[in-house]
């Protein structure tokens, strides 16, 4: 029966996972990405430069407007990067970012650097070096979404799990391949 009951909870988290992958991936990125009624946050995302020459940085930023009543931190966040053969090479920040580190790489230490602190009804902008994160070596379009914790909401049901996740919409830029 243990047997079953494990087969039964990795078909149940493959089915959430896939349900959650297909609903991010239809965002068109037109509006912010509010989740519910009860969501806390809102998320508007925007690359500066759509057409970036190989070698050169995409950067990407994030505003998290605060719609609940109390002062939040900056949330915790999740960047995803797909691009024309699918996720490019992460680089040791990214894995240690999302938990999937290699054999031997070290852990990030989390402190709370000065995060900043958004009041009721403001909101904050934070910039993303997508090159800390990803290995842009091939040319192609790409997509970006940002995931964050609705701590508000996370902190109504006293809990942290992937319910509070939020979306961003979804943007895209392209790296052009090199001129010499």
């Amino acid at each position: 029966m243990t047997k079953l009951r494990n087969s039964a909870v990795t078909v149940a988290t493959l089915i959430v996972t896939a349900a959650m992958s297909i609903a991010v991936g239809a965002q068109t990125g037109a509006k912010p990405a509010v989740t519910s009624r009860s969501a806390t946050i809102s998320l508007d995302i925007a690359v500066p430069v759509k057409h970036i020459p190989k070698g050169q940085k995409p950067w990407v930023s994030l505003t998290v407007r605060n719609l609940g009543n109390e002062e939040i931190n900056y949330p915790w966040d999740r960047v995803y990067v797909e691009g024309p053969n699918g996720e490019p090479p992460t680089t040791l920040r990214q894995r240690q970012l999302t938990d999937r580190l290699r054999p031997g790489e070290p852990t990030l230490r989390m402190d709370d650097y000065g995060a900043s602190r958004i009041p009721p009804g403001d909101s904050f902008t934070m910039k993303y070096d997508l090159s800390a994160l990803y290995d842009f070596k091939e040319p192609g379009k790409y997509t970006v979404y940002i995931q964050v914790v609705d701590s508000l909401a996370a902190k109504a049901k006293s809990r942290i799990d992937n319910n509070y996740w939020v979306p961003s919409p979804v943007a895209t830029f392209e790296i052009e391949p090199s001129t010499r």
